[in-house]
């Protein structure tokens, strides 16, 4: 008798499964906001690129010489948070700073001109306060 008053008393304790610990939403990922510079855009100055209510606005570029349009590094006021992917002779270089140059220098055989300039930035979704 002892030993089934025990069973009992287990099989009495199991909790019941609860609510979800959320009954909201779920919170959405933050977005990626990206633009590209690319093409006859490369090295024309006044330059502003629109990034997701934001702009990148283009300061200066650089060249190897006076007399060439091969862009081989940029100057740019960046708003906070943007990373910077630029694709250069099939490279790609990463940087969040507001200046970049061709790691190899601006002129000679193993630098390349900048094909394309991708600024990105990382957006949270708008928070909703909820009752």
């Amino acid at each position: 008798m002892r030993g089934f008053l025990i069973l009992l008393v287990v099989v009495g304790c199991r909790r019941a499964p609860g609510p979800p610990a959320s009954t909201g939403p779920a919170p959405e990922a933050p977005a990626m906001r990206c633009a590209t510079v690319e093409g006859a855009r490369l090295g024309v100055l006044p330059l502003t690129v629109e990034l997701g209510g934001r702009e990148v606005v283009f300061a200066e570029w650089s060249t190897p010489d006076e007399r060439s349009s091969d862009v081989v590094g940029f100057a740019a006021h960046l708003p906070e948070g943007v990373t910077v992917t630029v694709s250069a002779g099939g490279e790609v270089f990463h940087t969040a700073s507001p200046r970049w140059t061709h790691p190899r220098g601006v002129s000679g055989p193993r630098v390349h001109p900048v094909e394309r300039i991708t600024f990105c930035r990382l957006t949270a979704p708008a928070v909703v306060a909820a009752r």
